[in-house]
């Protein structure tokens, strides 16, 4: 029945399934936008040389190609909520590796880090589009995966404010990343 439904945007709004995705959606790329925004200048905040700080960020976006690819194409065999989970997952192991990095810099927790929020997190964009499809499919698949668009960015856009304000008032990142964390398990 639900796959026999032509989804327009006004019956995908009145589902359940709709609100789901789109808090899940502005919960992920909340927390991924909160730490990658100023992931640069907590590194060099800790201790990083800024050379250092610029290439782990640099790393992680070529890093992130073979998880968007290899992610995208596992998710054809784990299902797209998987992989969004595992992307999820690489995330929030990013961030407590950034709390970590605060009290014991190396550079191996560096390399982790970067591994993790690259190959793991970077599945998260892989299965945006599909999840939607597999859901809301039909003629008016774009205009619900364009509205839950609006989600993705607000979720986007508030992370980076708010990791700033928090940055502002407690004058550290650990609760910004903390909080990022858990917009990660909400997410999954």
């Amino acid at each position: 029945m639900w796959a026999a439904r032509e989804w327009t945007l006004g019956a995908a709004v009145r589902t359940g399934r709709f609100w789901l995705l789109a808090l899940g959606y502005f919960m992920g790329l909340f927390g991924w936008y909160a730490v990658q925004i100023h992931q640069t200048k907590y590194l060099i905040d800790i201790g990083y040389s800024p050379f250092i700080a610029a290439w782990a960020l640099g790393v992680v976006s070529i890093v992130g190609i073979s998880g968007q690819v290899g992610f995208g194409a596992l998710s054809d065999r784990i299902g797209r909520e998987a992989a969004w989970s595992i992307g999820c997952l690489g995330f929030a192991i990013a961030y407590a590796l950034l709390i970590l990095m605060e009290t014991m810099p190396s550079m191996t927790l560096l390399y982790l880090m970067v591994l993790s929020q690259g190959v793991l997190g970077y599945a998260m964009p892989a299965v945006m589009g599909p999840m939607t499809a597999e859901i809301f499919e039909g003629p008016h698949y774009g205009t619900v995966f364009g509205t839950l668009t609006i989600a993705i960015l607000s979720g986007g856009a508030a992370g980076p404010w708010i990791a700033g304000m928090i940055h502002d008032a407690t004058g550290g990142y650990r609760a910004a990343f903390a909080l990022a964390i858990g917009c990660c398990a909400v997410s999954a």
